[in-house]
């Protein structure tokens, strides 16, 4: 295999549908955040889990085709993907907190919180939104936080423990992280789901088997409707994540929107801040004119952020990768989670 080649691109079906489903999701976050109500249990939230969901899916499937051996290229790609994008928004973030409103603890503190993954865990809502740089313009960094905390412990359950690949593995950790109405939940369900797929196919493309699956998404959806609490949106999550999961060959559209999900997830305030100005200096807009344009110009900022960051990252990663690079990018997260988990705990226990 030439240096350059990506293992895991050979662990990875296509499934079309799912690129389109992490742009509608992206928007519904977006959307949520400028106030545009939504039917039913629909927004930001719910958009969140979803994408939780597909993360247990996509990755669960790709360790259940790792080795311990490949963990490094695995945190490698995780690193590259996910770290340098989310880097550059916290950067911009409280770069602009501390030109703006200047630093203070709590500029330290939830910058800490930030670039050790650890803001789900030590970060309290709603206290957080008046403590945070900027009116709580990085509050969704908690779901970055929960992904880096799964692509820490998923490994470990995976592929050092007698039983980790084992759907009732998978069901039991499901289940008690639903019983505590944990949003790591939709995650667990997400990778329940790969291990049952892995064992039985059952996300084949198969029409009737695919049209139960969205009757039974359906379904969840409604429970959800009435009763609008965190199990029933998590089992909602994670059925919607696998009735789409068609296999197919992706087209270019959908890899490209697809692939600005996550910077518009990170960025889509900066639309918002762009238009706020508009609004200020230049001419006054209407409310639904404002909320619609802060929504094209996220999109617009999205776009430049994946072409100068992702697109370029993704390209060169191959190339950049050494074993070295991989075992420093491994030691890397978790350290830096030891470190966050220390330290959060000793904030917390001084009342921070």
């Amino acid at each position: 295999m030439a240096r350059g080649d990506n293992p895991e691109a050979r662990k990875i079906e296509a499934y079309p549908a799912l690129d389109w489903l992490r742009f509608v999701l992206a928007s519904v976050v977006v959307l949520g955040h400028e106030g545009i109500a939504m039917p039913g249990p629909v927004n930001g939230g719910l958009a969140v889990e979803v994408f939780l969901a597909l993360s247990g899916w996509l990755i669960g499937g790709i360790l259940l085709r790792t080795t311990a051996a490949e963990l490094p290229r695995f945190f490698y790609n995780r690193s590259t993907r996910i770290w340098a994008p989310y880097l550059a928004t916290a950067t911009l973030v409280y770069g602009l907190a501390a030109v703006r409103q200047g630093i203070d603890g709590n500029w330290f503190k939830y910058l800490f919180y930030d670039l050790t993954f650890t803001h789900y865990t030590f970060t309290t809502f709603p206290r957080a939104l008046t403590e945070m740089p900027l009116g709580g313009t990085g509050a969704h960094f908690w779901s970055i936080s929960v992904e880096e905390q799964f692509y820490l412990a998923a490994p470990i359950v995976m592929l050092f423990l007698g039983r980790g690949r084992s759907l009732v593995t998978w069901v039991l950790i499901a289940a008690l992280l639903l019983v505590a109405q944990s949003q790591f939940a939709a995650i667990a369900l997400g990778v329940a789901a790969a291990v049952a797929h892995r064992r039985y196919g059952f996300a084949t493309g198969e029409p009737l088997r695919h049209a139960l699956l969205g009757l039974l998404a359906v379904a969840l959806f409604a429970v959800a409707w009435r009763w609008n609490v965190p199990p029933a949106r998590a089992l909602f999550a994670c059925a919607a994540v696998v009735a789409l999961t068609i296999p197919g060959a992706r087209g270019r559209w959908g890899v490209l929107f697809g692939a600005l999900s996550y910077p518009l997830y990170l960025n889509h305030w900066l639309g918002g801040f762009v238009m706020q100005a508009v609004d200020k200096l230049v001419v006054p807009l209407p409310d639904a004119v404002m909320k619609a344009t802060s929504y094209l110009m996220a999109v617009v900022v999205a776009y430049v952020a994946w072409f100068v960051i992702d697109r370029q990252v993704m390209a060169r990663r191959g190339g950049w990768y050494t074993p070295a690079l991989g075992r420093a990018s491994q030691v890397a997260a978790y350290t830096l989670f030891a470190i966050g988990i220390a330290g959060g705990t000793i904030l917390w226990a001084n009342g921070q």
